[in-house]
């Protein structure tokens, strides 16, 4: 996945092991697939799954896979709609859930 010699050069060691660790530890893309499923349909997790690897890559996003993605934008307009209260909550479940993982 990585290029070992040509990111060595340029990332510190832990960086680099940071970096091996949140790889090591994704989900299978079935598992993903069905969590997604719970925020957005189970008929739309694929779909999700596909942009947001056309994210990591840096590539265009299709408007059908957007489409699919779109519940998950409207649950953060939610928050963003709620105040800065609510988006402090959501900061601090992700704080909190990044450290489990």
């Amino acid at each position: 996945m990585y290029e070992e010699g040509l990111v060595d050069t340029q990332l510190d060691e832990g960086v680099w092991n940071r970096i091996q660790d949140r790889t090591n530890k994704k989900l299978s893309r079935e598992k993903r697939i069905a969590l997604y499923g719970y925020i957005v349909g189970i008929d739309r997790a694929a779909k999700v799954i596909k942009a947001i690897e056309y994210a990591e890559e840096g590539k265009g996003i299709p408007p059908y896979f957007v489409q699919a993605y779109w519940p998950i934008i409207e649950m953060v307009e939610d928050f963003i709609e709620a105040g800065p209260g609510a988006v402090a909550r959501l900061k601090a479940v992700h704080r909190s859930i990044k450290k489990k993982v």
